[in-house]
């Protein structure tokens, strides 16, 4: 009988006190340079057993100590990643050239699967479309997908159509290459008309939230984070905001404007206990949308701006019998048409 050859990693120094998922991803690839199995799926193998820390089954969120033990059979490690089905899903295309397409993602749409969830999502609209796309990337539930928009956020999305394209396009958001404007609507005024929050963010621990890092423990872990804001409208009790993005942190708008105490209308996240309560101003979803994108490519300035949902369009028109002061009523005017 042919005995199944287990596979044993140890934890090195540099990676203590770190996810066992994170860490089971790093050193697995190390060591089977022709493996590419996703973060999502090695989360998979250790909820079913498959992947064991010091022989014993845990959880994928679990931190590392120096010389703890990651186990799985070389079997597991060959199991297919799970595939995009075909979907008959539509999605509005802005663009659409021999390199990239451009989409304007709605609300409520993710942009790749998450783990064991049906929803539709970009990834299947690109799956079942694009059917030549779905060898471009780095992984085959995020086919042509470089970046990603959260599923109540809604606007820009762009997608490589080629691994040129892919790898291009990775380049200039690792390097902040890319221009991103979007437009959000905050409770209360923030403190200036105009403005810079350059404030490091970090995961709170064993939540999807991420906040300010404030104590030498958690900036330590912190990556730094920049976004720049300016003042469009400000309402009685609101202010419409552009916001633009200079780093691309996990929540980095949502988490930068709570900070500064002026969170997005309807986020159900970071906005405070009270405004969630008012229920006529707090809306299904938040209100943030990824209006514009600019950047150069292969000698080419794309530039793509995405008109504002009917949902966003019809709370700014609905409160704008109280506005307070109008700074910039030709960027509002041009928002709207």
């Amino acid at each position: 009988m042919k005995t199944e050859k287990k596979i044993v990693l140890e934890i090195s120094r540099q990676f203590t006190g770190k996810r066992l998922d994170t860490v089971a991803l790093a050193l697995i690839r190390g060591k089977c340079k022709e493996n590419r199995l996703s973060r999502g799926a090695i989360a998979r193998l250790i909820k079913t057993g498959c992947l064991t820390l010091n022989n014993a089954p845990t959880k994928a969120s679990h931190l590392v100590n120096l010389h703890d033990t990651i186990e799985i059979f070389e079997k597991d490690l060959t199991v297919s990643a799970p595939k995009l089905e075909l979907r008959d899903i539509t999605l509005p295309v802005l663009f659409e050239d021999d390199y990239l397409i451009a989409i304007d993602k709605p609300a409520g749409i993710q942009t790749h699967p998450a783990y064991n969830t049906a929803r539709d999502t970009v990834a299947h609209f690109i799956a079942s479309q694009y059917p030549k796309l779905r060898g471009v990337g780095e992984n085959s539930l995020r086919p042509g997908i470089v970046h990603r928009l959260d599923r109540e956020t809604s606007g820009i999305l762009v997608i490589a159509k080629t691994k040129k394209t892919f790898e291009g396009l990775k380049k200039l958001f690792q390097n902040r290459k890319i221009e991103k404007t979007y437009v959000a609507l905050v409770y209360g005024h923030t403190p200036k008309l105009e403005g810079a929050i350059n404030q490091p963010l970090t995961r709170q621990k064993g939540k999807l939230k991420r906040a300010v890092a404030k104590t030498e423990h958690t900036l330590t872990k912190a990556r730094e984070a920049l976004t720049m804001y300016r003042v469009i409208i400000r309402y009685r009790d609101f202010d419409l905001l552009l916001v633009k993005p200079k780093t691309g942190r996990t929540h980095q708008i949502r988490a930068h404007l709570a900070y500064l105490k002026n969170p997005i209308v309807g986020d159900k996240l970071y906005a405070f206990k009270p405004m969630r309560r008012e229920k006529k101003t707090f809306p299904e979803r938040q209100m943030l949308h990824a209006y514009r994108l600019q950047f150069e490519l292969f000698g080419k300035q794309y530039s793509f701006h995405a008109p504002l949902p009917e949902d966003l369009r019809s709370l700014i028109e609905k409160i704008d019998g109280i506005k307070k002061t109008s700074y910039d009523d030709e960027t509002l005017k041009s928002l709207l048409e």
